[in-house]
């Protein structure tokens, strides 16, 4: 038997218009957010910004990149103990594809709890019913 944290009634996905409620959340906590908004646009405090775009910039990675993200994720996560907000689901999905995304979004779901952290999801009302209850079912 598991014994983890107690399961919560919220939901841990999210409509992508409510960012900043997330981001505002416990604003004692570190968050990290994968996120396809530039650094400069996102102004919360306590925010580790990954920006996932195609743009070579110093604080970039590429979509197609899936291992480097959850490379940067993991090493901050084992420096403090930090919030996941994946901010950035879709464009990921149509860069990799559904199946590989879902993978990751699995990892990213399995990184959190080890270290005791929440992990959100933000998505919009265009996501297909299917890929969403999938999605459901690995996040929650």
């Amino acid at each position: 038997m598991f014994r983890g944290r107690p399961q919560r009634s919220k939901s841990r996905i999210v409509d992508y218009r409510h960012l900043n409620e997330v981001l505002s959340k416990d604003p004692r906590r570190g968050k990290i957010l994968i996120t396809r908004r530039p650094p400069f646009e996102v102004k919360a405090p306590n925010v580790r910004k990954v920006w996932v775009t195609k743009v070579p910039h110093p604080e970039a990675v590429p979509p197609t990149k899936l291992h480097v993200i959850e490379q940067i994720i993991w090493n901050q996560l084992n420096k403090t103990a930090s919030d996941v907000i994946l901010d950035a689901f879709e464009y990921l999905m149509i860069e990799n594809g559904v199946e590989p995304t879902l993978r990751f979004v699995g990892k990213m779901r399995d990184m959190t709890l080890m270290r005791d952290s929440e992990f959100y999801v933000t998505v919009s009302n265009g996501l297909d019913e299917r890929v969403l209850n999938i999605l459901r079912r690995i996040v929650e």
